[in-house]
């Protein structure tokens, strides 16, 4: 940093996004963009199962992550995950170091793949840095992703909020999310889960306009929530308790590190999915 350089106390986000304010800092500004990048790029999953594979192989075909996060983990979950079972849409709604698409075709994949429709290659769209206006709508493919996101929202059954701290600089993405969220037919009884360790009354402050009626799951781990309690059946789950007052045997997958015994238990439940029951608890004999 320039040594006169004033910047404000706080965290990251109000910190860069002041300097990309001043309009003064430019060499400075792009030399921290290109250190954040190289360092997320470096990043890489360990071999054994993680809360990532936990994640997307928890949830379905119908089911949507939408991600603020530079990092690659979730693609790579779901990379290498993606032959057991169908897995869930992700969007990345800040761009990712591991995320490339096609201009014209919507389509998941990684620098060096080229779309199956076109033949293109696939592109990547830019990483969104903290900025107290972001401009969505200046990147084509970020902008992509936010318009499936929010219709995805308007439509919406549950929603999760796992880690993600909405901070001040998110303004307008937390708008559109509760504008999105306010539209979806099922309002009066959808619940919010957050999943974070931060002060339980602190979340609830920072969240509450998102819950309808007070309707709220605020759980500090990760294993007390729906999608580690119910996976692949959320929306099984939540039918029976909401809509019909039942009680929901839990179907826990094996807590293990061992990826290929995970796996194993995944694509076993995953078999019966096409019969689409209404029961919380299906055979995975």
């Amino acid at each position: 940093m320039v040594a006169n350089a004033s910047p404000p106390q706080g965290n990251f986000e109000t910190q860069f996004s002041w300097i990309r304010s001043t309009g003064t800092y430019e060499a400075e500004l792009r030399a921290v963009e290109a250190k954040i990048e190289e360092y997320f790029s470096g990043l890489q999953l360990p071999d054994r199962a993680t809360i990532y594979d936990y994640l997307v192989l928890g949830l379905r075909g119908k089911d949507l992550i939408a991600t603020f996060n530079w990092d690659p983990f979730l693609m790579e979950a779901h990379r290498r995950n993606r032959d057991v079972a169908e897995l869930p849409d992700i969007r990345f709604l800040h761009g990712s170091v591991n995320f490339a698409t096609c201009p014209e075709h919507d389509v998941m994949g990684v620098i060096g793949e080229r779309c199956p429709t076109c033949s293109r290659a696939l592109e990547r769209s830019g990483l969104f840095f903290p900025d107290d206006d972001k401009d969505y709508t200046r990147d084509e493919i970020i902008i992509r992703d936010w318009n499936t996101t929010t219709n995805a929202l308007a439509s919406a059954f549950h929603l999760t909020i796992f880690g993600y701290g909405g901070p001040r600089t998110d303004f307008r993405a937390r708008k559109l999310i509760l504008d999105s969220w306010n539209e979806s037919p099922s309002y009066d009884i959808n619940h919010v889960e957050i999943i974070d360790k931060a002060d339980y009354d602190h979340l609830v402050d920072n969240w509450r306009e998102y819950f309808p009626h007070h309707h709220s799951l605020v759980q500090t781990d990760f294993w007390d929530s729906s999608v580690a309690r119910w996976p692949r059946r959320t929306t099984e789950w939540k039918s029976l308790t909401s809509l019909y007052g039942e009680a929901c045997e839990y179907i826990e997958p094996p807590r293990t590190e061992d990826l290929a015994q995970l796996q194993a238990w995944f694509a076993d439940i995953a078999q019966v999915e096409p019969q689409r029951s209404n029961k919380c608890m299906e055979s995975n004999g």
